[in-house]
């Protein structure tokens, strides 16, 4: 299990590399896209209130891409940190969730209505996009993954595989996604933003967990039937 110096070392180094990418772009993979916006996931997270720390990183986030139509950045409505994803984004109005009774008593069992706290919360950067990570307790990290292995042991087992391309283990990061940037990196002048607030840190912020029929960036949020 991961210690808080040892979370904090990855996301460190996750920015490092981005930095290098940035330095040479030749290295950036191709941007072939981010999950299908007409369709929806199912997972569980928290839609925490705003600190004015968080609120006002927004703002501020919100106020430099205004005018670019590659940036996709979070709105403070639909603001969100995952706790863990069960699906990949497979549902709309003609394909439907079915048979979810396990999943929500499995989600009863292990993380629903729990609070979860993520604090120190800092910017990490990959090519290209922004996200806001921070630290988890302990018997949080101990929790995402007990649910991870009972959802392993069900019937929902495949769709977390194809979620997490086939992943032994739930994701590292806590984390929620503030920018999209729709290239294979950044542009300098959102690069030039992360790197004025990296060792910047913006608080904490608590929810209680949810399970939820989600679109990409939680715009569409709804309970499952």
């Amino acid at each position: 299990m991961l210690a808080d110096d040892d979370l904090a070392r990855i996301y460190h180094q996750r920015s490092q590399q981005t930095l290098g990418v940035w330095r040479e772009p030749a290295t950036a993979a191709t941007h072939t896209g981010f999950y299908p916006e007409s369709l929806k996931a199912i997972a569980t997270g928290i839609q925490p209130e705003l600190s004015p720390s968080v609120r006002h990183l927004l703002a501020e986030l919100g106020q430099q891409t205004r005018h670019d139509p590659l940036a996709d950045t979070m709105q403070p409505d639909h603001f969100h940190l995952t706790f863990l994803a069960i699906t990949p984004a497979l549902y709309d109005r003609q394909r439907q969730p079915e048979n979810c009774a396990g999943l929500k008593r499995l989600a009863a069992a292990y993380c629903l209505e729990q609070e979860l706290t993520i604090r120190e919360l800092r910017l990490v950067a990959l090519p290209n996009q922004l996200l806001l990570a921070g630290i988890p307790d302990t018997a949080d990290i101990a929790c995402r993954a007990a649910f991870w292995n009972a959802l392993q042991r069900s019937e929902w087992a495949e769709l977390l595989r194809q979620r997490y391309n086939g992943s032994r283990q739930p994701p590292p990061f806590w984390h929620s996604t503030l920018l999209r940037y729709h290239a294979s990196i950044l542009p300098d002048y959102l690069q030039r933003f992360f790197q004025a607030r990296s060792e910047q840190r913006y608080g904490e912020i608590c929810g209680k967990i949810r399970l939820r029929l989600v679109s990409y960036n939680w715009s569409e949020s709804e309970e499952l039937a």
